[in-house]
């Protein structure tokens, strides 16, 4: 047997040496589009391999993929058979599967006051009393109708002022930045129209907001796997691949900018606009993600002490990163914090509010690496958790991406152990999403079929015990139940949880422990992000994902990085108040603080290995 991971869904499958590719997606439930039946004349079943070695090739089809693709990995999934284990990315135009995405976050109200101004002037044109330039004209225009001393026209507009101004009759709308630059001017009264595009370029997953610059409303959204995943889940390999050459890093920048632009096409043409009246965009993303975009080297961030080539805030024109909007359109990147702590956790904090709060808080924004940051208006304090990318399925034995198929809700009734739960889209269930893992986790250990230490029960006795692989399982739909495959929870499962809580667990008390405070002194949890907002706290709690803080104080608030965004794109403060808590925050390396070990060790434990931090679960063990 062989075994299959099927990216980017992050499920895996064992099949039989030697079986037809298309064959083992069906097997794992992913399946692909292959209109011809998989004769190999449709040439719809794309994927590409990473490691071509691994696979045979059965048929001549290579008239259906170009010399580039053919470079690049691509081959027909009807094609090619599997000879060793392998990974393979699926791309969207061949996938019949919608992964569930999380778009909203909460967000504070701000004042409206966009970095972007339209104003219509009415310009005095020439005459041989008045020989001004027609740039001057359009400034003094400016400063005599609005008040504002622009000091800047960009340096492209100059070839098409004289065109845009005789054409309009002198009757124009400039569009101003920041009140320093005129980047743009149009013919006639255009002040009511002007749009803007906040991005939220996540490791997994690239979402944009398209908003009204006047009003503020959010119009439309898009989004999409981040491209970049078929280089790898994380942003370690992410790194590694961009820092082979300088082709690799245009390689990476290029398949962020080329998502975007699609994006942006795809939401322009349901609102009838044209990408020319987008004005701005401000951009949010981890530290990788952030160099990635601006095609910046990321190599020192993989390599101790982990340091960031630029950690203050960017304003780049989009021309410059190839972005298919206004040409002089201003990019907004958000300020970074750190190698592993960057821009997503500064929108975090302002669309949150902690750095305004009397309160103490805690944000944890779960992911591949999660963001703990502990604080008030006196003090923040962050940290990044390796809690690994358990929790989206990936190293999880039946794990999968929040996608239809996916189980999301699950749990386990005590003897005879039935089993209920709720897959994504309603369909028939083809693996584990990681809020079901942990829904999964917990339920065992309610049941007592797991211990604290994490081990299967010796008198472990049910129909829905099984070995896999030599290794106790739980069996929690079967074949005969309706899967498509046995689903199970496996003993090395229930290792890889206990890996990825204890390493966010930690992270709190390490914090915790610096500020010299307690659980019980926190008053505002807020949990972040896709995974964060779909798992049940209880059973979260019930694991020691998170602290044993009363769930009245908790609040999930979603995309909170793509809110900030939203805040930064309608507001100039919200930029100067990311800069601020940019500088503000003290980062603290993990790896270097002397308890992190004994704190992650403890934690190992369900739901730690001192009771007493959870002081609320004592009569559940």
């Amino acid at each position: 047997m062989v075994e299959l991971e099927v990216e980017p869904y992050g499920a895996k499958v064992n099949v039989k040496r030697g079986t037809r590719l298309l064959n083992a997606l069906n097997t794992a439930g992913m399946t692909v589009r292959s209109e011809c039946g998989g004769k190999g004349i449709c040439g719809k079943c794309k994927v590409i391999i990473k490691d071509l070695s691994s696979f045979t090739e059965t048929t001549d089809w290579k008239g259906e993929l170009s010399n580039p693709e053919l470079r690049s990995g691509y081959r027909l999934a009807c094609g090619c058979a599997i000879v060793s284990d392998a990974t393979v990315y699926v791309p969207e135009e061949t996938r019949l599967m919608t992964r569930k995405f999380l778009i909203e976050g909460t967000e504070r109200s701000v004042t409206v006051e966009p970095a972007v101004r339209k104003l219509f002037l009415r310009v005095p044109p020439p005459s041989l009393d008045d020989v001004r330039s027609d740039a001057r004209r359009v400034l003094d225009a400016l400063k005599e109708t609005y008040g504002i001393d622009v000091v800047k026209i960009d340096y492209l507009l100059f070839k098409n002022m004289p065109r845009i101004l005789r054409d309009a009759a002198w009757k124009v709308t400039a569009a101003v930045w920041n009140d320093k630059e005129v980047f743009s001017l149009e013919k006639g009264d255009t002040s009511d129209e002007a749009y803007g595009v906040a991005a939220d370029i996540g490791t997994s997953k690239i979402i944009i907001y398209f908003s009204n610059l006047i009003n503020s409303q959010i119009v439309t959204t898009e989004s999409a796997e981040n491209p970049q995943m078929k280089h790898g889940e994380d942003v370690i390999s992410r790194i590694s691949y961009a820092l082979k050459s300088e082709a690799h890093l245009k390689e990476m920048q290029q398949a962020v900018t080329s998502c975007l632009n699609t994006m942006i096409s795809e939401a322009c043409k349901k609102l009838g606009l044209s990408p020319q009246q987008i004005y701005e965009l401000t951009v949010v993303g981890n530290t990788a993600m952030h160099h990635l975009f601006l095609g910046i080297q990321p190599k020192h961030l993989g390599l101790s002490p982990y340091v960031p080539v630029v950690s203050d805030s960017i304003n780049e024109k989009a021309r410059n990163l190839r972005l298919k909007v206004n040409p002089a359109a201003n990019v907004y990147v958000f300020p970074v914090i750190a190698g592993f702590v960057g821009g997503d956790a500064v929108a975090d904090i302002i669309s949150t509010g902690i750095h305004e709060a009397n309160e103490l808080s805690l944000v944890l924004d779960v992911g591949t690496n999660t963001e703990v940051i502990l604080g008030n208006k006196r003090e923040l304090t962050a940290c990044s958790c390796a809690s690994g990318p358990a929790f989206e399925g990936a190293h999880i034995k039946f794990g999968m991406k929040a996608v239809s198929g996916a189980i999301e809700k699950l749990d386990i009734e005590p003897n005879p152990y039935s089993v209920s739960y709720l897959t994504i889209g309603k369909v028939k269930p083809l693996g584990l999403c990681g809020s079901a893992v942990i829904d999964a986790v917990a339920s065992l250990l309610k049941c007592q079929l797991v211990d604290r230490a994490g081990k299967f029960t010796e008198d472990f006795q049910s129909p829905r015990f099984a070995k896999m692989n030599g290794q106790k399982a739980f069996v929690l739909v079967s074949k005969m139940e309706g899967a498509a495959r046995d689903i199970a929870i496996t003993q090395k499962d229930v290792r890889e949880i206990q890996l990825a809580k204890a390493a966010i667990y930690a992270g709190c008390s390490v914090l915790m422990k610096k500020r010299r405070i307690k659980p019980c002194d926190v008053k505002k949890l807020y949990i972040a992000g896709a995974f964060g907002n779909y798992i049940n706290l209880t059973n979260a709690k019930m694991i020691g994902l998170l602290p044993d803080i009363p769930a009245e104080r908790v609040t999930l608030v979603g995309n909170a990085a793509g809110a900030g965004a939203r805040m930064a794109l309608i507001s100039r403060k919200m930029r100067q108040v990311a800069t601020k808590v940019s500088r503000k925050v003290d980062y603290v390396e993990l790896a270097l603080e002397p308890d992190f070990q004994s704190e992650f060790t403890a934690a190992m434990f369900f739901p730690h290995r001192d009771l007493d931090r959870f002081p609320s679960l004592k009569n559940v063990f």
